[in-house]
Order: C-alpha cells, then sequence, then structure tokens
C-alpha cells in the first residue's frame, strides 16, 4: 500500500482526495445514481485507489461531454471509462484496457438492414449522443462518410430512429437495452446481429492532475484484477444489477 504522504515516485503525495467521474448512462460500467457514479469501473477503481491509500470521490459531474472537458481542464482527476482516441490522448493518459464495451446500431423493428460492413451506412441517416466516441476508427469514419447527428440524451436518439428522421442510433449494447427496458421500448426496436466494434474501456487520468504519477501503480493493479477475476466478479453483479445477459 501507498501512503497519500509520499507518493509512488517518492514525491509529495497530493493532500486532497481524487476526483472520478464519467458518463451517467453508460450501464453496467458506469452510471448515475445520485449525486454518484457507480458501476463496474468505479468499483473497481475504488478498490485501486484504497489499495493505493488514496482517498477518492466518485462523482456526479454533469453530461458526458462535460465531464471530458472537466477532465481536461483538470477538475476531474479521473475518468472511469473511456474509449481510446487521438483527441482525448492530448488531455488524458490512458491505463491498461480492462474491460470491453460491444457498440450496437439499434434501427426502428421492421426497420432493418443488412450491416455487413461499414460501407452498408453510406447514404443512412444516424444518430449517436453527445460527446461519446465509437473508437478512433469509427468516429474517423463518420466524419469522412456518413450522415450523422447528436442528441443530448439516448432517449432523443431513439426518438429520431423511431421518427424515421434517423436510420440507426449507435450507442452501447448494455446501456440501449437498459434504455428501453426502463422506458418500456423494448418491442419498437431491434439492434442489428453485427456490432460496429467492440471497444477497450481504459481508466483515464487528466494530464493536468497530480494523481498521474499512480498510473504505473494502477496498472499493475489492474492486471492483478484482471488475472484473479475480481473484474468478471464485477461484471456478473452489475449486469445481474440491470438484468444484463
Amino acid at each position: 500500500m501507498l501512503l497519500l504522504g509520499l507518493s509512488a515516485c517518492g514525491t509529495p503525495a497530493p493532500s486532497r482526495p481524487l476526483v472520478a467521474s464519467g458518463h451517467p448512462d453508460w450501464p453496467p460500467i458506469m452510471f448515475r445514481e445520485g449525486d454518484a457514479i457507480d458501476g463496474v469501473g468505479p468499483a473497481l477503481e475504488k478498490k485501486i485507489f484504497d489499495d493505493l491509500g488514496i482517498p477518492s470521490e466518485f462523482k456526479y459531474a454533469g453530461p458526458w461531454d462535460q465531464v471530458q472537458e472537466k477532465a481536461r481542464s483538470g477538475e476531474v482527476d479521473v475518468l472511469v471509462a473511456a474509449y481510446k482516441t487521438t483527441a482525448r490522448e492530448e488531455y488524458m493518459s490512458y491505463s491498461t484496457a480492462y474491460v470491453t464495451d460491444p457498440l450496437a446500431l439499434f434501427v426502428k423493428r421492421g426497420k432493418e438492414f443488412s450491416f455487413a460492413k461499414n460501407e452498408d451506412l453510406i447514404g443512412k441517416k444516424g444518430v449517436g449522443t453527445d460527446g461519446d466516441s465509437y473508437g478512433q476508427e469509427f468516429d474517423d469514419y463518420i466524419k469522412a462518410h456518413l450522415t450523422f447527428v447528436r442528441t443530448a440524451t439516448a432517449k432523443e436518439a431513439f426518438d429520431l430512429v423511431e421518427s424515421g428522421q434517423a436510420d440507426y442510433f449507435i450507442y452501447s449494447l448494455y446501456s440501449g437495452h437498459e434504455e428501453l427496458k426502463t422506458n418500456k421500448r423494448e418491442a419498437q426496436f431491434a439492434e442489428l446481429p453485427r456490432f460496429v466494434a467492440e471497444e477497450p474501456f481504459y481508466l483515464t487520468i487528466s494530464k493536468k492532475s497530480p494523481f498521474l504519477q499512480y498510473l504505473p501503480e494502477i496498472n499493475r493493479l489492474i492486471e492483478k484484477y484482471k488475472a484473479d477475476g475480481t473484474i468478471d466478479k464485477l461484471m456478473a453483479k452489475y449486469k445481474a444489477q440491470f438484468q444484463i445477459e
């Protein structure tokens, strides 16, 4: 265990708690619970920070795009889970990946279409939510080739698909199912069989954070908890909470 008085690098440790946050609507990995962020990511990282003797707070800090801006400024030290993109790497450092996340295309039931390759989306209208990435490769493909708009919430995105103003909504498979189940809309939508991607999730630390020095120790503990089954158990726990198969 590292004591807060002395960091992993032998330099004085920060005198305040670490502030972590994340996407408020991305269960089971991260989700809003009152004024806090809960989920697989926060549960794993709270365990890691406790191991290192680092007091931590997992705060709801607003919509995902605002949370990322707070990481850019250093107001938030850690994002509990994020995909890797070149834009984000400018202001955050990435841990070892600790879980993967399937990204699905949700469509109006009865309006399914063949999706075997990215080119099948050309000419169709897509929607995503503000601040979300789908992995660098697919983000670049959207900018170069696709008709695509953003909404503030998943509900608004599903509304566009239901009304025919969009042909598909790109979202986490797990989070999409939870959104539809919560709002009793499961019968109105389907996901296409092929995923857009299965993206790794990483813990990220703001390059302006004094806790950046702990990244090597964080990585060591992520590998430990991948190997001993801790992360698998957390996934099972939170998937069960949301009745995700």
